[in-house]
């Protein structure tokens, strides 16, 4: 890919929980790093999912709430693998998540003097500008039902990639975040695009994962990753292992999906991004 050459900040979510986004956020990371791009996880859900699968203990480092508030500078404070206790790879980083991200609204509103009227929602974007030049790709990992970091994550992001599994829930939580990406993109950020749709823990002999594939592929079908990812025994595993596929199953299927997968991910990215066509929401829908 010859055109990353500045920094793309992609949220990814959906508006369900339980629909394996971290675990599509961190393997999808692995799987770039391994391509040779440099990524950043910015942590922003308050179960510092993202955080506690690369193995990081969330209270040991500052990281998305000081930033997010103020406090710190974000390349102050990012986890790399040069800081003790983790195996992040060289070119994956990490802002982490934390509890302390419940308090984010009432902190934001104590500092916010009578004299700035900077939407609330608008927090992630400075923080952003600060980390474009210094990497390929920025994953903002959304939590599930927190609306304003959701917000401030579609206000800032260049793209937003969704998540779902065979789950009629998922499904409606699919709906709702598409929703949400079309009024982000009618009120303020008008340049936000939907890059993907990737789709887990899928069990091709069950007929709500046949009947998800094929509803997400005609409705989704400019947008669907390939491949879908089954479901495996190895990603609970490498979870509770607190590492990625990447480095408990390296050589297992699964994990060979997911470099299939980022390379369809990066396709989409030219695509969208850099290809002729500019396929934006409002161009799918016409």
């Amino acid at each position: 890919m010859n055109h990353i050459l500045q920094t793309l900040a992609i949220g990814i979510g959906n508006q369900k929980g339980g629909v394996g986004k971290t675990t599509m956020t961190v393997q999808l990371a692995y799987a770039l790093v391994e391509k040779g791009r440099k990524v950043l996880i910015i942590d922003l859900d308050v179960n510092a999912g993202s955080t506690k699968h690369l193995g990081i203990d969330p209270r040991a480092y500052l990281g998305t709430f000081e930033v997010l508030t103020g406090d710190e500078e974000p390349l102050a404070v990012i986890v790399t693998h040069e800081d003790e206790g983790n195996t992040l790879p060289k070119n994956l980083h990490l802002l982490t998540g934390s509890r302390k991200l419940e308090e984010l609204e009432e902190r934001l509103r104590m500092k916010q003097s009578k004299f700035d009227d900077t939407p609330l929602h608008d927090v992630v974007k400075p923080v952003i500008q600060k980390l474009r030049g210094h990497y390929d790709y920025i994953f903002l990992d959304t939590p599930p039902s927190a609306p304003l970091p959701i917000v401030a994550a579609y206000k800032a992001a260049d793209g937003f990639l969704l998540v779902a599994i065979p789950e009629g829930l998922a499904i409606q939580g699919l709906q709702e975040a598409l929703h949400d990406v079309e009024e982000v993109r009618r009120y303020g950020n008008p340049q936000l695009k939907l890059v993907g749709l990737a789709i887990g823990a899928v069990d091709v002999r069950t007929r709500l994962s046949k009947e998800l594939i094929h509803y997400v592929s005609k409705e989704f079908k400019d947008y669907l990753l390939k491949p879908t990812i089954q479901r495996s025994t190895i990603i609970p595993t490498a979870q509770t292992q607190q590492k990625s596929i990447f480095e408990t199953h390296p050589d297992h299927p699964i994990t060979h999906c997911f470099r299939e997968m980022a390379q369809d991910f990066e396709t989409k990215i030219e695509r969208f991004f850099w290809g002729t066509r500019g396929s934006t929401l409002e161009a799918e829908n016409g």
